[in-house]
């Protein structure tokens, strides 16, 4: 079983071919969208999106619908929800300032309570986050 240090060495290692590869096909794609080739694919999706392909290459722009918030309210302001159209929905989502929930717990503690018990804390994975070769002992 190798050394963590040893471990620890290859993960810098394939981080730094995994940048260097990336930056490659970055290289590579900014060359191919800049073709003639790619430009003529290109021209009929530039103000639509979507994709285009031609001899096995690809293209794409992707799109993204944004709906002014603002004028949906104004347009549902004065409508009942149980009337609005079937393609709307309302979503609410609360987000909560931790500083300044815990200032207003120390403050109120008899109050916080069943704030307390509307928070949990979901943990993610296990990983490496970084490592500073400089720092690791040669083993």
């Amino acid at each position: 079983m190798a050394s963590i240090e040893c471990l620890a060495k290859q993960w810098l290692g394939a981080k730094e071919k995994k940048a260097e590869i990336e930056r490659h096909i970055q290289r590579i794609e900014r060359e191919i969208l800049d073709s003639k080739e790619a430009a003529e694919l290109l021209r009929p999706i530039h103000n639509e999106g979507g994709e285009k392909t031609k001899d096995g290459i690809t293209v794409a722009i992707s799109r993204t619908h944004v709906w002014d918030q603002a004028q949906i309210d104004e347009l549902l302001e004065a409508t009942p929800q149980s009337e609005w159209p079937s393609f709307v929905s309302q979503h609410t989502s609360y987000k909560v300032d931790m500083r300044s929930f815990q200032t207003y717990a120390m403050n109120h503690p008899k109050d916080s309570g069943k704030w307390h018990d509307a928070h949990s804390i979901k943990l993610g994975d296990p990983k490496v986050k970084t490592i500073k070769a400089e720092n690791i002992k040669e083993a």
